[in-house]
């Protein structure tokens, strides 16, 4: 248990962490770096070194940054240029004690719930690192649904992120029946119970779903984003650089779907979505 493998009939592509080893010999498996889980026969499994494991995530590090700057640089180019709007507005030749008063800045607040308590620990370091205002909570996905409404009530957030592991089990091909994902159909349930809370798609912005999640069902049930389109593994952070771009996006904007697409590790095989309002707010003067 907790030992690192990687599949020998996959050519080691994934690292997984071993979740349990069952009697008939399978082991059940979770993606470190990425949100799929998996079974295998112990014989197709290779155990992987200390040394390997820190080398792969160093370099799956260094993928996610660059995302992850890019991604912010082209967030704060629309952020300044609307800031220093609102501060010419601001400026005019008659007498004011409060001339060049700042701006108040009001970035969407998000309201996190994963699947897995590393994942968990994970996302709300990196949401501090981005500056993002996020609620972070580990319940399982089958539980989610039960919680969602309750903790919508409590957080009141903008932005509500559904996240864990997922599946499409390939060998039963049919991408088009819920029964052959391993947990789509709870993120199915938790976007249902939040559009119970709130129904308007620009009041609170959902992105739901992990690896291989059931897409077209999780938007039908009224997310904003989802994955995965065709079905292929997403990173971590993708769901964290969806969360960022909204919160940041102006509230009299579109969330630029292009620059969310282009900095998720996928593209647009692993995120979708649809035409929605962004959640950063200004005001005047400032606090």
């Amino acid at each position: 248990m907790g030992d690192i493998v990687a599949r020998k009939s996959y050519n080691y592509d994934v690292l997984f962490k071993v979740t349990k080893i069952n009697s008939n010999g399978i082991i059940d498996l979770a993606g470190l770096t990425v949100r799929i889980i998996a079974d295998a026969p112990e014989y197709d499994l290779k155990h992987i070194s200390k040394e390997e494991m820190e080398k792969r995530i160093l370099n799956t590090e260094k993928s996610r940054m660059a995302r992850i700057n890019r991604c912010y640089m082209n967030m704060n180019k629309k952020i300044n240029g609307y800031n220093n709007l609102r501060e010419q507005i601001s400026v005019d030749d008659s007498p004011n004690i409060f001339k060049k008063e700042s701006i108040l800045k009001k970035p969407g607040i998000v309201l996190h719930i994963d699947g897995d308590p590393e994942y968990t620990n994970k996302c709300r370091e990196n949401y501090k690192k981005m500056g993002v205002t996020a609620y972070t909570y580990n319940i399982p996905e089958q539980e989610q649904y039960k919680q969602i409404y309750s903790l919508l009530q409590k957080i009141r957030p903008n932005i509500l992120i559904l996240t864990g592991h997922d599946a499409f089990i390939r060998k039963k091909n049919d991408i088009y029946n819920i029964d052959n994902y391993k947990n789509s159909k709870y993120y199915i349930q938790g976007v249902l119970e939040a559009r119970r809370y709130e129904h308007n798609l620009d009041n609170l912005v959902i992105f739901a779903g992990a690896c291989q999640s059931y897409y077209e069902a999780i938007l039908s049930a009224g997310a904003n984003f989802a994955s995965a389109p065709k079905r292929v593994l997403i990173d971590m952070m993708d769901p964290l650089i969806v969360a960022q771009t909204i919160a940041y996006t102006p509230v009299d904007d579109f969330v630029p779907i292009a620059n969310i697409i282009s900095n998720t590790r996928e593209g647009i095989s692993g995120i979708g979505g649809i035409q929605t309002r962004g959640q950063y707010r200004t005001g005047m003067p400032g606090l």
